[in-house]
């Protein structure tokens, strides 16, 4: 049985996006929700902090800058809790999952 203790539905994406973790660092984003993020980043330790700056295509058109906490880490890649989206990036990351 899994541990699944999400509240809101993933999206498999494959999204350029930008890492803020003392400098900027550019990453991908493969796997997508209101609640947060898998990205193919170095490893990170729990509860460690960053920055993230997500442009969503078209039909959403939005970029999205927000903090973020790592929740699970790997050797390549970090799953982080978005830290308080705004409504409007709410709205745009679901226009943007309706559209696929």
């Amino acid at each position: 049985m899994s541990d699944n203790r999400r509240s809101t539905t993933r999206h498999d994406v494959d999204l350029p996006c930008a890492v803020e973790d003392g400098e900027a660092r550019e990453a991908r984003v493969v796997n997508l929700s209101v609640g947060g993020a898998l990205i193919e980043y170095p490893r990170r330790p729990m509860g460690h902090r960053v920055a993230l700056r997500l442009h969503l295509p078209a039909p959403a058109n939005h970029t999205i800058e927000i903090g973020a906490v790592v929740r699970w880490s790997a050797d390549n890649e970090i799953g982080v809790q978005f830290d308080g989206l705004r409504p409007k990036d709410v709205w745009a990351l679901n226009k943007y999952f309706e559209s696929r």
